[in-house]
């Protein structure tokens, strides 16, 4: 994860927030903002932000930091011109799918999965 970072962090695209309480680290998030394209390219090119990680420790959970974290992320989005915003997230998880549902999000496109 520490490397990861490191790579992330030195690319002029990325974002980070950091959630902090009384000296403490509650949370942080992790995105980017992009130029998208489909493949193939039946959908016109555009301008994201894409979040790639909302953490919260347990003991802040429900105190709405994540939804403060996305929020800024979102307004640091849209100051970059930014038209949409996209995030990945487990929709077997109830609490983080109601998280992302209260803060705007809906589903776009299907990212099925099947194992195997």
């Amino acid at each position: 994860m520490k490397q990861w970072l490191n790579t992330r962090f030195r690319q002029v695209n990325a974002l980070g927030f950091v959630a902090e309480t009384t000296g403490v680290i509650a949370g942080f998030l992790i995105g980017r903002i992009d130029d998208w394209e489909s493949v193939p390219p039946v959908i016109e090119p555009r301008r994201i932000g894409i979040i790639d990680a909302v953490y919260v420790s347990e003991n802040f959970r429900r105190q709405g930091i994540g939804s403060q974290l996305i929020g800024r992320a979102v307004e640091t989005m849209r100051g970059a011109k930014a038209v949409a915003v996209e995030t990945v997230y487990d929709a077997w998880n109830d609490a983080s799918a109601q998280a992302w549902h209260r803060a705007g999000f809906a589903p776009w496109m299907v990212h099925a999965y099947r194992m195997l």
